[in-house]
């Protein structure tokens, strides 16, 4: 059985209610987060982001620690931060490491 391979990206949108929602595709790891840490810095400008993570292959504890960070930032400088949640795979990580509570999840309906 073999796997698509998928590049990573980030695609940015903005939403009906204002908000630059990132959507990173593929694998989010020690190679990929560098560029999702450049679009967040771009996006908190905007001073609501929403970071979906649907599209996510996978996880690793890299982008597990840029997603907490960012998190930290929005509530010590102030911008609204959201999370839409991933895959079964991609939640489990946020459980494993007891950190699903530092995260601000939302409903994704």
């Amino acid at each position: 059985m073999e796997f698509e391979e998928v590049a990573f990206s980030v695609e940015l949108a903005t939403g009906d209610d204002g908000n630059v929602v990132l959507v990173p595709r593929g694998e989010l790891d020690m190679a990929t987060q560098g560029e999702l840490r450049a679009a967040l810095q771009v996006a908190r400008a905007s001073g609501a982001v929403v970071l979906d993570l649907g599209a996510l292959r996978f996880l690793d504890t890299s982008g597990l620690r840029l997603i907490l960070e960012t998190a930290e930032a929005s509530r010590r400088d102030g911008f609204s931060f959201s999370v839409l949640p991933g895959s079964a795979a991609v939640q489990r990580l946020f459980e494993v490491a007891g950190v699903a509570e530092l995260v601000p999840f939302e409903d994704p309906a």
